[in-house]
């Protein structure tokens, strides 16, 4: 059975039935390489936790880069520089220098990851005191960088682990150095090591960490999340052929040529497919249209991540690959809960947790991955059951919403950031990192 989200805080021992009071506003600080007005799932997650914890009366900052994604041209009206801070009402924002590097080239980006590192640590500084940090991995420089930031802040560190790096770079052929991966494996039981806990999104990760000798006992699952509000469920009109939207990074780890293949395959009658997003992959898929003259397939680009509700209104169905590799069975992308949040059913290209998770929930139509001849076929089948494409949708809606609303999300990280920083009254925190000892010295 797919693992639901936590729900909420542990209830104070003896009170049943009411929710923790914490004891104090917590100081955190998230170091993460990116954030908005950047575009991208994890840039709108950090934002929304961020804003979350603030209103629930902790202090929260933001230490990240100027905004460069995934173009490598600073988003003005920012300048690169040394530091900028700025405040989202109570959110405090510390900006640091960047090398930008477009998101396609891995020595480029190795470049950009690095400097960012760099500028981090020589402006830490600036963000003040911190009661837990919180680094983003990947990048993981970033993570290698932050053990050295919280001991500077002699505060427990908590890592975000998104995706398993080296692990994912090396499936994907991104990473095929032996030297290289062994380099960055040795970075990365550093950082296990040095962290009080890991929190990640997906159940399959959490596995992976507990059986990584640094990291077992200290992985905590903190699943992802939506705001429903965004989302209009209500589906477009029913006319000509069906609409598929994929919303998304267009990268290694996705195979938009399969999305391709498929559309040319169901033909422009059956399917219109719309695709929104950018990454290492973009070109290649752009001359892959050109070349192959596929007409019912259109790239709209970029697309800040506050209009992509809009583009699910106009849609019927939500398209969400992954290529086919066994780092990505443990894979749970936030772009297959938007579009279940949306109330529109998804064909789902992938294996493991994300199609575990989508039968179960009766949001979809699950195929397997890279076979755009089975992809097409689900496409026919929806654009043929519109009744059907109804309840799948309305299904996922409510999947979302009694597991994956972004308050359940705050309500788990406000758990482990309390325990982490030490001002909760909920069972002690069993993370037993170097930071969490130097803290009880």
């Amino acid at each position: 059975m797919y693992p639901t989200a936590y729900r909420a805080p542990a209830e104070p021992e003896g009170v049943p039935g009411e929710r923790a009071v914490y004891s104090r506003a917590v100081r955190v600080i998230f170091l993460s390489h990116y954030y908005p007005p950047e575009a991208g799932a994890p840039q709108a997650r950090i934002s929304a936790v961020a804003h979350g914890l603030v209103a629930r009366g902790h202090r929260v900052t933001v230490h990240t880069g100027f905004p460069h994604y995934p173009t490598g041209r600073i988003i003005p009206p920012y300048r690169n520089g040394l530091m900028r801070a700025e405040c989202e009402g109570a959110l405090r924002v510390v900006r640091s220098a960047v090398v930008p590097a477009p998101n396609r080239g891995f020595a480029r980006r190795l470049a950009d990851h690095a400097a960012f590192a760099v500028s981090s640590l020589a402006t830490s500084r600036w963000s003040g005191p911190a009661d837990v940090v919180v680094a983003e991995s990947p990048p993981l420089f970033l993570a290698g960088a932050a053990v050295g930031y919280a001991r500077g802040k002699r505060a427990p560190l908590v890592i975000n682990v998104a995706d398993r790096w080296p692990a994912s770079a090396v499936q994907l052929g991104a990473l095929s150095n032996p030297r290289a991966i062994r380099a960055a494996e040795i970075l990365e039981a550093l950082c296990y090591r040095e962290a009080t806990a890991l929190t990640a999104p997906t159940a399959g990760i959490v596995a992976a960490l507990e059986r990584h000798p640094h990291a077992a006992g200290k992985a905590r699952l903190v699943a992802p999340g939506v705001d429903l509000e965004r989302f209009d469920p209500d589906p477009p009109a029913d006319a000509g052929p069906l609409r598929v939207l994929y919303a998304g990074t267009v990268g290694l780890a996705q195979g938009i040529d399969v999305l391709i293949d498929a559309a040319r395959a169901a033909g422009p009658d059956v399917v219109q497919v719309r695709i929104a997003g950018g990454g290492a992959e973009i070109n290649e898929i752009d001359q892959q249209l050109r070349r192959g003259g596929v007409a019912n397939v259109r790239l709209l680009g970029i697309v800040p991540h506050t209009d992509v509700p809009g583009l699910y209104a106009e849609a019927d169905v939500g398209v969400v690959l992954l290529r086919d590799r066994p780092i990505f069975e443990g894979a749970v992308p936030t772009k297959l809960l938007e579009a279940m949040a949306a109330g529109r059913p998804v064909a789902l290209g992938a294996r493991g947790e994300a199609a575990r998770l989508v039968e179960e929930a009766g949001a979809g139509l699950v195929v397997p991955p890279e076979d755009p001849e089975a992809l097409a076929r689900a496409f026919r089948e929806l654009a043929a059951d519109r009744p059907r494409r109804l309840r799948l949708g309305a299904a996922g809606r409510r999947w979302v919403r009694d597991r994956h609303a972004r308050h359940h999300v705050v309500d788990r990280w406000e758990q482990v950031l309390v325990e982490a920083g030490g001002g909760g009254l909920s069972a002690p925190w069993s993370g037993r990192g170097p930071a969490a000892r130097r803290r009880a010295g």
